[in-house]
């Protein structure tokens, strides 16, 4: 459980592929808040990076990428980001598909 209290908040910092000029960070921060499960958006390192905390089990990451290209904003693109992309992608699906299964047995013990 995260500091929040909510199991499935998790953070990431995406970077852009150019800083945001004044005026396109409100833009943005509008865009991504109004997606269901966003809990904050916040722009750092000279505009030129976005960290967004949501819930893993309601919105995921690439729900997050499209919002950002419809919005007109792109992420940077070498190859390090490409990477952490898809592990973001795979933890977030791994996260909704782990909020969405079914309660454990008691004990551990299968049911009879």
């Amino acid at each position: 459980m995260n500091e929040n209290g909510n199991t499935w908040d998790v953070t990431r910092h995406i970077p852009l592929s150019k800083a945001l000029q004044n005026g396109e960070a409100v833009v943005l921060i509008q865009a991504l808040q109004a997606l269901r499960g966003v809990s904050s958006v916040t722009v750092g390192k000279g505009n030129r990076q976005i960290r967004v905390v949501y819930d893993a089990s309601k919105v995921d990451y690439r729900t997050l990428s499209l919002a950002l290209e419809e919005s007109g904003f792109t992420q940077a693109q070498g190859w390090w980001n490409r990477l952490k992309v898809k592990l973001y992608a795979y933890s977030d699906a791994n996260a909704r598909d782990n909020a969405e299964a079914p309660p454990p047995a008691c004990c551990n013990k299968p049911p009879k």
